[in-house]
């Protein structure tokens, strides 16, 4: 996976187009990390961006279509699909950062610990080499939808008899009766007379 490392030092100032291939096992990987999504890499997916360098700070822009396989959670049906993944990120040299820090007094304690919005989208790297794993990691997983559904309005499954409800009704008794309330149902008062 050293596609998805940037060299600094490589880069031209402005727009350098660069790509990258996120394998099968890669997305995998990432989807079944703790904690774990209903979903798995249906393929490979290419990353296509483009990094600015301004000085030594790097803003990286990119996008990939990851391929996604899972079972719909009401219907049990297999499920596919595409999904965008967009990474927006400006990476700054860590000694940089702590510059700005240590020049405006922060401290580590919770009065420093405040979020500065000119800086909130920056991320830090050492050396000569931007890693952009776990940016894609944190877009993959922050994307994708919550659980598989085959379509939004699925009905999923008939719980007496199992059958698909997108199929059409079963004719089953579906309310849900509580087993601790089931005596009552059978019980049946007289109404007292008034004189």
């Amino acid at each position: 996976m050293d596609d998805l490392i940037l060299n600094v030092d490589a880069l031209e100032e402005a727009n350098q187009p660069f790509e990258a291939d996120l394998p099968r096992e890669f997305l995998d990987e990432v989807l079944r990390a703790e904690p774990a999504t209903e979903f798995h890499a249906a393929g490979a997916a290419h990353l296509a961006g483009r990094a600015t360098k301004l000085g030594r700070k790097v803003l990286v822009q990119a996008k990939a279509t990851v391929p996604l396989k899972g079972q719909c959670r009401r219907c049990l049906k297999p499920v596919s699909l595409d999904e965008q993944i967009d990474l927006i990120r400006s990476y700054v040299p860590a000694d940089q950062i702590r510059a700005q820090h240590e020049h405006r007094g922060d401290t580590d304690d919770a009065r420093g610990a405040s979020v500065d919005p000119e800086t909130a989208d920056e991320e830090s790297y050492e050396g000569k080499e931007i890693d952009l794993k776990p940016a894609v990691r944190e877009q993959v997983l922050l994307q994708i939808p919550g659980s598989p559904l085959c379509r939004e309005d699925c009905k999923g499954l008939c719980p007496r008899c199992g059958k698909d409800l997108n199929e059409g009704d079963c004719g089953c008794d579906r309310a849900v009766l509580d087993p601790r309330w089931a005596v009552l149902k059978g019980l049946q008062l007289e109404k007292k007379k008034e004189k």
